[in-house]
């Protein structure tokens, strides 16, 4: 449990922790634009070392600067790695801004900028826990490092060579992962996983130069082309045509399903903010619940040919592309299905289709039985005084396999953002109260984790 103090110090600072939070968020570092990335590294790597750590900037050519930092308990014992990156998405559109991206205002309790929520807001949250520890108690509850990327909005390319090179770094017991939310009635959720993916680009390519349209009637088209082998990659249930894209899934325990059947899901008011009639299938709230968790995807992100601006223009296209990203469960191997896709392209027709790999990761999942996880959970209803929603997987990807399959190493995503928070969006914000309770939900996991 937390001390007194603890929760004193922060509540009395919270004004000048949000002041950090405007600080760093000042700072551009689109990775999309490699805008400010660099000064941005640097700017973390002053903040981690305010707060007494030990810090390295570690760099491979080509890639961001990856900030690292350590501290260490007097009383030794487990370590646990914070995870958090320090770019944000591009700002556009700028016209739906209420005030400046980059010039962050703090109004009506919450703080409005690119970045205060994903991710600069989580990553000044465990700084300040750390000071707050060290300020009011003189230690830490456990070991602390701190592992701060610069490319997470780009797909984490780099993440992997890092974790290879100095592989040594992040050894530690647990890593809280970079984002944890509230939801619109201010129950905490807990996330215990991510999805993995393949994000693949498909080219498909009949001519050597556009052509007239009026030569549809002896040419064959890219266009179609492309449109057969989509056509080929699903059935009419929705599943997945390739060979073996299933093999080695493994049910929901039924211990899982009854922490699945816990999670609320209002199915009329999630398809109402998508302006979906009806889910995927005609599934009903408990099927697509559970789809979001241990569904495997096919889905097309992206397709393009020809001519798609005003007017009219009769053109033959000599190439058409898709961007499709397939999100995989745990006990799928993204390497593994990548080449059982290429077979069953070359198989079925489609050899002369170009496959280019733009990213490839596993799914992660902890057992919510771990217990990190039950010291999450446990934190999450001291301090919010209610049970905390405990999502076994979140439907998105990210790089979290790295950690927990090379080190074998449980994850929790908790922290102090909202699930209306407007992450990648115009008037993005961080409320100061979630700011203030998710870092004492941050502290007590610690302490009921050092502990058990």
């Amino acid at each position: 449990m937390v001390s007194g103090n603890f929760e004193k110090y922060l509540t009395d600072n919270l004004g000048a922790f949000a002041k950090d939070v405007v600080r760093l968020a000042s700072q551009r570092s689109v990775s999309a634009r490699n805008e400010g990335v660099e000064e941005c590294a640097a700017l973390v790597e002053r903040m981690l070392k305010e707060t007494g750590a030990t810090t390295r900037v570690l760099k491979l050519d080509g890639a961001a600067p990856l900030v690292y930092g350590e501290l260490k308990s007097k009383k030794g014992g487990k370590t646990v790695l914070f995870y958090n990156h320090y770019d944000v998405q591009p700002e556009e559109p700028l016209e739906l801004w209420k005030s400046p991206p980059f010039a962050p205002e703090i109004r009506d309790g919450a703080i409005y900028g690119r970045g205060v929520s994903d991710d600069k807001g989580e990553l000044v949250s465990r700084l300040k826990v750390v000071e707050s520890f060290l300020k009011a108690d003189g230690d830490l509850p456990c070991n602390v490092k701190f592992c701060f990327e610069g490319e997470e909005e780009i797909g984490s390319m780099h993440l992997g060579d890092y974790v290879a090179h100095y592989s040594d770094l992040f050894k530690a017991d647990a890593v809280m992962w970079e984002y944890g939310t509230v939801d619109t009635k201010g129950t905490p959720m807990v996330t215990l996983g991510v999805k993995g993916m393949i994000y693949v680009e498909f080219t498909a390519r009949s001519l050597s130069q556009d052509a007239h349209s009026s030569l549809a009637a002896v040419l064959p088209s890219a266009p179609w082309r492309m449109v057969k082998l989509l056509g080929a990659l699903k059935d009419e249930k929705e599943r997945i045509l390739v060979p073996g894209w299933y093999d080695g899934i493994t049910s929901l325990a039924e211990d899982e399903l009854a922490v699945l059947d816990e999670m609320p899901f209002d199915g009329e008011e999630y398809k109402k903010s998508y302006g979906a009639e009806r889910f995927l299938g005609g599934m009903d709230d408990d099927l697509a619940k559970k789809a979001l968790i241990q569904r495997p995807t096919c889905n097309i992100a992206g397709l393009w040919a020809g001519y798609t601006g005003p007017g009219s223009k009769t053109v033959l296209p000599k190439e058409a592309h898709a961007k499709m990203d397939f999100r995989l469960v745990p006990d799928q191997d993204p390497e593994d299905l990548w080449k059982k896709l290429r077979k069953y392209l070359d198989d079925n027709g489609f050899a002369d289709i170009e496959m280019k790999l733009e990213s490839m990761e596993p799914a992660a999942r902890t057992s919510y039985k771990h217990p990190f996880a039950q010291a999450a959970i446990k934190a999450a209803e001291k301090t919010y005084g209610r049970k905390p929603i405990v999502e076994l997987g979140s439907a998105g990807t990210g790089p979290l396999y790295l950690f927990t399959r090379r080190y074998n190493m449980p994850s929790v995503d908790i922290g102090v953002s909202a699930t209306d928070g407007g992450i990648h969006a115009p008037n993005e914000n961080l409320k100061l109260e979630n700011l203030r309770k998710g870092m004492l939900w941050i502290a007590e996991t610690l302490e009921i984790f050092s502990a058990s």
